[in-house]
């Protein structure tokens, strides 16, 4: 009792108990326990460019604002006070001054993996999968990491660089072959890649498996909905987000778990559910623009007014699916990974 009493005033403890809980997911304890962190201590810098991307995740504008603001007066050569401010600025969606600072940042710290993922994921954002997969690389050779494989992953399939992706991921195994982020990863590669039935099928099995480690995890529950869908198997599609809907304790993926089940219902032509979904979906978060989007689509095949036919919602969810390979700054699907 006496060593956790000193532990839990011990900066350095915290610090790395932060993230070690960014890494398994629990952001919200990763989060409190950086508030923590600047409690005891105000000067602390380490690793607060990492607490910087929790804020950045949920759009918090104004505690990025004011950490990057403090971390700057504290030091303005450290290299984690820049990447605050990059991620402050892309928040924002400034990805040009983004760039600007993550980039003096590395100039400041050329070791940073973290500044360099950051990178890869600024410019994965503005559609520049060449120069991210570079940037995430670069990351992955300072320190290899399943967050950077992610990145590289993404960067490979957004240019159909399909080899490339698979390859990505199963080093990610190699790196850390019980986390299911890195099963994930080899899922999400193969159930992207134009292949034969056997391809489907490890893909498949490797998203089971992630979610047996993990059955909270959205991104590979995300994918394994695709491809049901893709078979057309609604109820295994319908019952897996039903499930998750209700087991699933983060609030705040709530809005994007409805959002995904209006678009099966929707898929499946059950109309009257995907309304409802859809409603519930934009009511939890009116931010959610895709639940927005498909609600809109879906009150068009409602009234008959959608003029490419009643089949206007498969081209819609076709590049929807191929849209979902990304993490979305892993924030739609992954709100990271989770």
């Amino acid at each position: 009792c006496m060593i956790l009493s000193v532990l839990r005033h011990s900066i350095p403890f915290l610090a790395t108990l932060c993230t070690i809980q960014m890494k398994c997911g629990d952001l919200y304890a990763s989060e409190m326990a950086f508030a923590r962190v600047r409690q005891l201590d105000k000067t602390c810098i380490d690793h607060m460019d990492q607490y910087a991307q929790l804020f950045q995740r949920r759009g918090a504008q104004a505690e990025l604002n004011h950490l990057a603001r403090d971390l700057l007066e504290l030091d303005d050569r450290r290299a984690e006070a820049w990447v605050c401010l990059a991620l402050y600025h892309q928040t924002n969606g400034d990805n040009e001054n983004a760039i600007a600072f993550i980039d003096k940042a590395i100039s400041l710290d050329p070791r940073s993996s973290f500044a360099f993922r950051t990178r890869g994921s600024i410019l994965l954002s503005e559609n520049r999968p060449d120069q991210a997969a570079k940037a995430f690389f670069r990351a992955n050779d300072i320190h290899r990491d399943v967050a950077n494989y992610e990145g590289m992953v993404d960067s490979f399939l957004m240019q159909e660089k399909f080899k490339e992706a698979i390859c990505a991921a199963k080093d990610a195994i190699s790196v850390a072959p019980k986390d299911p982020k890195s099963l994930t990863l080899v899922g999400v590669a193969l159930a992207q890649t134009p292949a034969r039935r056997e391809g489907k099928e490890r893909a498949q099995k490797a998203l089971r498996k992630a979610l047996s480690l993990d059955p909270l995890a959205l991104r590979p529950l995300i994918t394994l909905v695709d491809i049901y869908v893709r078979k057309e198997d609604f109820t295994a599609a319908i019952d897996l987000l039903k499930r998750a809907i209700d087991n699933v304790n983060r609030t705040e993926d709530h809005d994007l778990l409805h959002s995904k089940l209006a678009d099966v219902y929707t898929h499946h032509e059950n109309y009257a559910d995907a309304l409802t979904h859809y409603h519930t979906a934009v009511s939890l978060n009116p931010e959610n623009y895709e639940a927005q989007r498909g609600l809109e689509n879906l009150e068009k095949l409602m009234r008959g007014l959608d003029e490419h036919g009643v089949d206007q919602h498969e081209d819609d969810y076709d590049e929807e699916m191929h849209g979902s390979v990304s993490s979305r700054d892993a924030d739609q699907v992954g709100r990271g990974y989770h």
